[in-house]
């Protein structure tokens, strides 16, 4: 007989979005200055919690354990959005559609797709040929932090980031900007943010086992090494077969770079076809649900009792104005 999967109010998720075209966050110290600063800004409003990421130069695989599928939501969307809005300032545009809609929030429903997605965005670089390792890989990651904190689902690492305006960011002389003048830029942005209040960006690299109710360090360290293990094991696997390094230096936003690979509308991740079905037949009755709640509510009733974690719409116009 099958065993159900238990509900869990405390979830996984694993968050990717890229650009529609171009290269608009090369591993360069300001990009990494920008991220940092716009992910500890939100992390003081949204009710999550980050586990890993690793940003690429047209996307990002981010790992989060969140009580809030709203507040996750609002951050991925003012992330994008503030993102857009300093690559305006660098590059002097007036207008930039950079995002593809279709924003993967997959939540991950089982220890082995959660080890899965772990190994698969710590070896993004190694397999776009940008590092031999994700120990040389200058891009914004947390790879450092997931080797470093003791093997505890609380444990953090926290750093302090400027809070950086979008005033502070001035306009780039070309895309591909040289190393004097990033310096001179990213000295004078944390020179302007210094006499604010400074965030704190906290990374808690193991809280997406909390998820599966592992919290014994013994557990917890097993699973690190293997992790550890299976991204060794890929990279010694691929450092034959790949190209020479290439190196992606410009803050690049036309068609020069259009990515061949699409984003799927991924919205969850399993290691069996089992799970995934159960999880699928959850979805649809949640969606009959909500369903009848909004027929109720365009009978006129106010007090529908809405399933937990839906977005619960306006009331629907019952009548016409003359």
């Amino acid at each position: 007989m099958r065993k159900p999967r238990m509900p869990r109010s405390k979830k996984m998720y694993d968050l990717c979005f890229r650009s529609l075209r171009g290269l608009p966050l090369p591993a360069r110290a300001l990009t990494k200055l920008l991220i940092e600063s716009i992910m500890g800004r939100l992390l003081c409003t949204e009710a999550i919690i980050i586990c890993g990421y690793v940003w690429m130069s047209n996307h990002t695989h981010m790992q989060v354990f969140s009580l809030d599928c709203e507040a996750l939501t609002h951050f991925h969307e003012r992330l994008k959005k503030q993102l857009t809005d300093f690559l305006k300032r660098l590059l002097s545009l007036s207008q930039l559609n950079l995002w593809d809609n279709r924003t993967n929030i997959g939540e991950v429903l089982d220890l082995e797709a959660a080890i899965d997605r772990v190994v698969y965005s710590y070896l993004n670089p190694v397999r776009a040929g940008l590092a031999r390792s994700i120990d040389e890989y200058t891009g914004c990651n947390t790879w450092k932090e997931f080797l470093s904190v003791p093997a505890d689902v609380n444990a953090s690492v926290e750093k302090e980031v400027p809070w950086v305006l979008l005033p502070d960011v001035g306009p780039l002389s070309q895309e591909n900007p040289s190393l004097s003048e990033e310096r001179a830029l990213v000295n004078d942005i944390q020179g302007k943010a210094s006499a604010r209040e400074r965030n704190v960006l906290r990374i808690m690299p193991l809280k997406w086992l909390h998820a599966f109710n592992i919290v014994d360090p013994i557990e917890i360290e097993k699973i690190r090494q293997r992790i550890i293990n299976e991204v060794r094991a890929e990279e010694a696997r691929l450092a034959p077969k790949k190209d020479p390094l290439r190196r992606i230096e410009g803050f690049v936003v036309t068609d020069t770079y259009v990515p061949r690979k699409k984003s799927r509308k991924i919205f969850m991740y399993g290691s069996c076809k089992e799970v995934r079905l159960e999880y699928l037949e959850t979805f649809h009755d949640f969606i009959r649900r909500c369903r009848e709640c909004y027929r109720l509510m365009k009978q006129g009733y106010t007090d529908v009792p809405w399933p937990p974690g839906c977005f619960k719409p306006p009331i629907p116009r019952l009548c016409n104005a003359l």
